[in-house]
């Protein structure tokens, strides 16, 4: 296996796993892990996490979405929290840490394209996404699981830190509110059975009633 052949093989489709190339080029594991290592270090490739890689801008006929690599990074996952408030435009300012819902283990990488981070949730309460965009692009890899407008509410009551009081909920200087549809965030906030997330949506739904659908 050279370079050469490594960007015609995945050109369009970027990420690849070692154990990929290994059963294509069938060649050691050891001998393509030291090889794959050696081109990172050259930057010739950009290692998102353990046998997970991403050729450079310039190799990939497909560009992928960050929503797209979150889900690709750590399965089964679905963007929320931040990073889909700062999708759908709940918030004034964008987040640089990619934030995902897994029903694995609680996870997170640092890599050349960005932070990766994952919230452990249980199963039963591994609902309300969906494929954005709606519209689904013809390029797949522009397409990711994110969390549903009100799903994301839930998301984040629950896994941030601490009591969302009505001055916390004020302080996010939430917006374009109309995305909500209050019916479904009851039945969603009754669903997910937390204390914590009925009590900050009972306080969300007294502040932002009337931006609502």
């Amino acid at each position: 296996m050279n370079y050469e052949e490594l960007i015609d093989l995945f050109g369009d489709r970027p990420f690849f796993e070692s154990d990929e190339v290994h059963i294509i080029f069938k060649e050691p594991r050891g001998q393509i892990e030291a090889r794959l290592s050696r081109w990172v270090s050259r930057g010739k490739l950009l290692k998102l996490r353990h046998k997970k890689y991403l050729l450079p801008e310039k190799y990939r006929k497909i560009e992928p979405t960050s929503g797209y690599i979150s889900n690709y990074l750590y399965r089964p996952s679905y963007v929320s929290l931040r990073t889909a408030l700062d999708i759908y435009g709940f918030i004034p300012e964008s987040t640089y840490i990619y934030e995902a819902v897994t029903p694995r283990k609680t996870a997170g990488w640092k890599t050349p394209i960005g932070v990766f981070k994952y919230h452990s949730i249980k199963k039963e309460r591994l609902w309300g996404y969906e494929i954005y965009p709606e519209r689904r692009s013809t390029n797949p890899q522009e397409n990711f699981m994110l969390a549903e407008p009100e799903k994301v509410f839930l998301d984040l009551f629950y896994f941030m830190k601490g009591e969302w009081t009505e001055e916390r909920i004020v302080e996010m200087r939430f917006q374009n509110l109309e995305k909500i549809k209050r019916g479904n965030l009851l039945e969603y906030s009754s669903r997910f059975g937390s204390p914590k997330v009925s009590r900050g949506v009972s306080r969300f739904i007294e502040i932002y009633a009337e931006e609502m659908e």
